[in-house]
């Protein structure tokens, strides 16, 4: 600018000038000078006061002082100097500036307007010229940071991690503040990112750019829209592929666009979508990778495992049919190790299923419940069991550790409880299955039983278990008052689904 003011005053053979330009509420300022002290530099002009400076700005005419007009009704009542004030514009006749010039021997004539409006002229193009080196000088910084902004979202998994970059991206170009991202749907698009975006703006609200939505999702392109109701300007980018959801950009504007800021929301689009796309890969690709190594553990279970306790089960029965003249302790001990074969045999099996990722039946998940139950009754000890199961199909997550805590917790009774009857509860809604088990033992001081820690107890680690189920696992018992467990795992209701009889043994 001092250059500008500099060569101003040369060419025109004046002693002191002044460069003012427009800010973007369109105001006066000082810009730079030659014979002003440095504190004006910078200041504002007041539109309101009658200045030689607002009026040429506002006429976008020239105003001349000479010997006939030394006196003028300004900031500088009396003036001792020539003057000469012209307007600075653009190609399109835009006054974007005003350039004084003062000289002393003698005054400006219109014998010099060609030539001091040729100046202007120059001036204009240079102020051009010098934007468009700013505005690409930012554009270049803006691009590399915005291109270090993605490269570390390559290997994240959540989508709010991409969005966030997404805004911080156009935020960075554009100066952005007020965002939201909604998921684009036929029936009722939903905001899923916000950055200071209002909350009275749901997506009925700014329904005057429902059809340019639209549009941008469909030709891939960005828009610029302005809502019927709240008379917003709003930046309309699409964020939409084959393989990825569609999603809608909504920026609040308080400025308007370039071609070159226009190109690279184009290409923050375009990063966005792609980050979008490696999240879905991923998630496809850890889950391929997750049933082939459920399939290969599958595999192994079967020729492994499970053939040899179906081999077991037929050398027991042999030894069975071996046995001439068994006692009945003998007899007992040899049903008890079948008993317990058949139940890892089934173990297996209900392992594979989830391997499969097979759902358990309700019909299955009942008779290994019955299993267990048998497998546990033994003389002086009465079990009573109400299953109220009302859906077909069960988590196979859920199925297991219900059965695991019904075996652990019989196998307490058993040991520690010397109770005489007990009863089983299994029951379910909607969204979840529980199970309970009473007895009418001694009992236990759960206060000790705290201190301790619960290992001799057994149920610690299934405790663990149900919790990342995100379930909840209660332990009820005091002393000569027997002992309750109650257990609830929630699930996931699939469609499928379809209520059955209630079954009670």
């Amino acid at each position: 600018m001092e250059n500008i003011i500099d060569a101003a005053i040369k060419v025109s053979d004046a002693q002191t000038g002044s460069l003012l330009l427009t800010r973007e509420d369109e105001t006066l300022y000082i810009a730079a000078g030659k014979g002003l002290f440095d504190q004006y530099i910078g200041t504002p002009i007041s539109s309101s006061k009658q200045s030689i400076s607002s009026i040429v700005f506002k006429t976008g005419k020239p105003f001349f002082i000479d010997e006939n007009s030394m006196v003028f009704s300004s900031r500088r009542k009396e003036r001792q100097s020539y003057f000469i004030s012209l307007p600075i514009k653009k190609e399109n006749n835009t006054v974007v500036g005003v350039l004084n010039l003062n000289r002393n021997d003698h005054p400006f004539g219109k014998e010099n307007l060609p030539q001091l409006e040729a100046v202007t002229t120059n001036i204009a193009l240079l102020l051009d010229e010098n934007k468009l080196r700013r505005d690409r000088e930012r554009i270049i910084v803006a691009l590399s940071e915005i291109t270090q902004l993605f490269s570390r979202v390559c290997c994240t998994s959540q989508m709010e991690v991409v969005f966030e970059k997404i805004f911080y991206a156009v935020k960075i170009l554009t100066g952005i503040k007020k965002a939201g991202i909604f998921r684009y749907s036929k029936k009722r698009p939903y905001i899923v990112y916000s950055q200071s975006w209002p909350s009275h703006l749901s997506w009925k609200r700014v329904e005057g750019i429902h059809d340019l939505a639209r549009q941008t999702l469909e030709h891939r392109e960005l828009m610029v829209g302005e809502g019927e109701t709240s008379k917003m300007k709003f930046l309309i980018l699409p964020l939409t592929s084959e393989n990825c959801p569609d999603y809608i950009f909504l920026g609040i504007m308080d400025k308007t666009i370039d071609i070159i800021e226009y190109l690279v929301l184009s290409i923050i689009s375009n990063m966005g979508v792609s980050a979008l796309e490696n999240i879905i890969l991923f998630k496809e690709s850890r889950k391929l990778t997750q049933e082939r190594e459920r399939n290969r553990l599958a595999r192994e279970l079967h020729d492994g495992l499970a053939q040899i306790l179906a081999s077991t089960q037929i050398y027991l029965h042999f030894l069975e049919k071996s046995i001439v003249s068994p006692t009945q302790d003998s007899r007992e001990i040899l049903q008890k190790i079948k008993s317990l074969n058949t139940l890892g045999l089934e173990e297996s099996r209900f392992i594979l299923s989830e391997l499969k990722g097979k759902p358990v039946s309700s019909h299955k998940f009942q008779e290994k419940a019955k299993e267990v139950v048998e497998l546990f009754t033994i003389p002086g000890l009465s079990i009573k069991t109400d299953f109220q199961v009302h859906i077909n199909d069960l988590p196979y997550g859920a199925c297991k550790m219900l059965i695991l805590i019904l075996q652990e917790g019989l196998s307490n009774i058993q040991k520690h409880s010397q109770a005489s009857e007990v009863r089983v509860q299994i029951a379910n809604t909607d969204h979840s299955i529980s199970l309970t088990i009473q007895d009418n033992g001694v009992g236990f001081d759960q206060h000790l039983l705290d201190q301790k820690g619960d290992e001799h107890f057994g149920l610690s680690n299934l405790r663990e278990r149900v919790r990342l189920l995100r379930g909840s696992f209660l332990v009820c018992s005091h002393p000569g008052g027997g002992t309750r467990i109650e257990v609830r795992i929630p699930f996931e209701e699939r469609e499928e689904n379809k209520r059955v009889g209630v079954k009670r043994t």
